[in-house]
């Protein structure tokens, strides 16, 4: 494993008095127990939100076939509906195979089987907590399960890294429509780490632990293969204002893949842009009608 340490710790916090106080107390306490500190936050600084499912979606659900894949001892829930090359749904931080649902009955009426699933720490999967490591382990096991009739994918926020990641060892072409992808994944790391207050040496332990278990550098995660990721056919959606994701990450990863098209909206934001209807109907036409 590379030693990433050096990313983090150039400035100690975000100097307010709340990530002061942190920084101190964290400080303090991995001095004391390291090793239980870093448990401890790995479990509660990389936490989810449960997702609440409205009832429309608890139904698809219910008219799913599921099942689940392994990694590490991790169990990742995979859903499927309909028959056809395979559409794949990947959901963001926090969300669920269920997020990405207003694209299943269109994708279906054109002759597709979708595909979603909850990643590592999320809905039906294992465990409460993950990481940007994972989501690539997580996408990756289940775009290698339907390797063969995978046909396209649709991607959100830090989903739509982990794919783009995962797609670099895809040699045979794939429609890739992505939404929202995020900036430089260390960069946002590190911020996160002043917001908080979190003593760097800490966070730096907990990122090994994270790479440990992953078998994945974080390093080699943020930088993308633009050359391998550029054999794909790449649309790009992106708001104008999205807060969470800054829609210059779009632009950049427009510049890098000369054949891509970018979709911008506008006060759509970051979630909600999923559901638009205008957005819907552009993603799914980027896929052509399959051949059966």
């Amino acid at each position: 494993m590379k030693n990433t340490s050096h990313i983090w710790g150039q400035k100690k916090h975000d100097r307010t008095i709340i990530s002061a106080s942190s920084y101190v107390l964290s400080k303090m306490a991995f001095h004391l127990a390291p090793n239980t500190v870093a448990r401890l936050m790995r479990e509660k600084g990389f936490a989810i939100k449960p997702f609440h499912l409205s009832v429309a979606q608890r139904e698809l659900l219910k008219q799913a076939h599921s099942f689940y894949l392994e990694f590490n001892h991790n169990k990742i829930k995979v859903f499927e509906w309909g028959a056809g090359p395979v559409i794949l749904l990947v959901h963001g931080w926090g969300g669920r195979a269920l997020q990405l649902d207003s694209f299943i009955s269109a994708l279906l009426n054109r002759g597709y089987k979708v595909v979603a699933f909850d990643q590592k720490g999320h809905g039906e999967s294992s465990s409460r907590f993950s990481s940007y490591p994972e989501f690539v382990r997580s996408t990756g096991l289940v775009a290698a399960h339907y390797a063969d009739t995978l046909y396209g994918v649709i991607a959100h926020s830090i989903g739509a890294n982990s794919m783009f990641k995962v797609s670099e060892h895809f040699e045979r072409k794939l429609k890739i429509a992505v939404v929202a992808p995020m900036d430089n994944f260390l960069v946002t790391l590190e911020q996160m780490r002043m917001r908080l207050g979190i003593y760097e040496k800490l966070f730096a332990k907990v990122i090994r632990q994270i790479e440990a278990e992953s078998g994945l550098d974080l390093s080699d995660l943020t930088v993308l293969d633009y050359e391998k990721i550029n054999r794909h056919d790449v649309l790009l959606v992106h708001d104008k204002f999205d807060r969470v994701n800054k829609v210059s990450a779009s632009h950049g990863i427009q510049q890098n893949l000369p054949g891509s098209v970018l979709m911008q909206t506008e006060m759509l934001g970051h979630s909600r842009i999923l559901s638009n209807r205008d957005v819907v109907d552009r993603v799914v036409a980027h896929f052509a009608t399959p051949k059966m």
